[in-house]
């Protein structure tokens, strides 16, 4: 079975990947992670930046519950792009699936810094998702 691995924030983009990831990989094992800044977060349990990631995760396992499926998800800390490969290469992952924060313009032809570092750096297959 294939295990798919989604990196998710509160984006739009973000989102539209997760829902790509539902939707192309139907019979894969879905992890969905995010990622806490270490710099930006005190390991304080009732920090609201945990609560915050932990809707985030709730949300998204909500969103697989109405297309039928289930994710596992963790909250994962360092720098996101590092931590999402790092998740990646300790899970046996296979594919990663991310949401490009391209704004409009020119901006659009560049990839979001942590899709980009993703996409460099992962020993797997990236799909970046608008």
């Amino acid at each position: 079975m294939k295990r798919v691995l989604v990196a998710m924030d509160d984006s739009q983009e973000a989102k539209a990947a997760l829902a790509h990831a539902l939707e192309q990989f139907p019979d894969a094992a879905i992890h969905v992670v995010h990622a806490l800044e270490t710099s930006t977060v005190t390991f304080d349990l009732d920090s609201t930046v945990t609560e915050e990631a932990e809707t985030i995760l709730e949300e998204a396992e909500t969103t697989a519950n109405e297309s039928g499926r289930t994710v596992e998800t963790e909250v994962i800390f360092g720098h996101a792009a590092k931590a999402v490969v790092s998740y990646a290469d300790d899970n046996d992952i296979d594919q990663i699936v991310v949401g490009s924060r391209g704004a409009s313009g020119a901006e659009r032809l560049l990839l979001g810094s942590v899709a980009e570092t993703i996409v460099r750096r992962a020993a797997c297959p990236v799909t970046v998702v608008r």
